[in-house]
């Protein structure tokens, strides 16, 4: 038995040495600048993963991966700053993260962007600019901006009140397994004729095989 705690013993400290080793040469690369190492620094500090958690160092080392074009420390940081969340609140810093991820082609970050657009939250109102955002992420199948182009459409916000485009987007969301697109769907073609119904139908199978 004593030997059995002795091993376990042996490999507690085994196992914390190891991830302490790891950390140090983490912030080597870090420290160095390789913005992927920054970004895994800021995870574990986040996390409180073989390190104490500190979220004001994570934060620090997240705003260093992202200057350094870290797609993903970029969206991590924009989200933050949008919740307030180990950081003050700050819309416009969240605008200016999800943007740099944008750039970057991430439909993620281009969804969000939108949204802030919508709301007018970090950036000027813009249904035209938050249209395009999720244009782009649509092209990219993405469910979800699928469905609020739908709604866009449906609502007449910053384009003409439109069913059978909104039909169109509601259909290829509600296609990935969106129930709200699916539910909206339904209630859009209620007040479609046929012919609406088979012309968006028409219009969702282009877009589905990316005509």
């Amino acid at each position: 038995m004593n030997r059995f705690l002795s091993i376990l013993f042996l490999g507690v400290l085994f196992l914390i040495a190891s991830c302490a080793s790891y950390e140090s040469k983490l912030r080597v690369r870090a420290e160095a600048g390789e913005a992927e190492a920054q970004y895994q620094l800021a995870s574990m500090y986040w996390e409180g993963k073989a390190v104490k958690r500190d979220p004001a160092r994570a934060v620090k080392w997240y705003q260093r991966a992202a200057e350094h074009g870290h797609r993903e420390a970029q969206i991590t940081l924009a989200e933050l700053y949008e919740r307030g969340e180990g950081i003050s609140q700050d819309y416009v810093q969240a605008a200016r993260m999800y943007a740099k991820a944008a750039e970057q082609g991430d439909p993620k970050a281009e969804i969000r962007l939108a949204q802030l657009y919508l709301k007018g939250q970090g950036v000027p109102q813009n249904y035209t600019v938050a249209r395009t955002l999720l244009e782009r992420a649509a092209g990219k199948k993405v469910a979800e901006a699928q469905y609020l182009l739908g709604q866009l459409y449906w609502e007449g916000r910053g384009v003409p009140k439109d069913r059978v485009q909104a039909h169109k987007w509601f259909n290829l969301a509600a296609a990935q397994g969106h129930e709200l697109a699916a539910t909206m769907r339904l209630l859009v073609a209620m007040e479609m004729d046929r012919d609406q119904i088979v012309e968006a139908q028409r219009l969702a199978l282009e877009e589905s095989k990316g005509r």
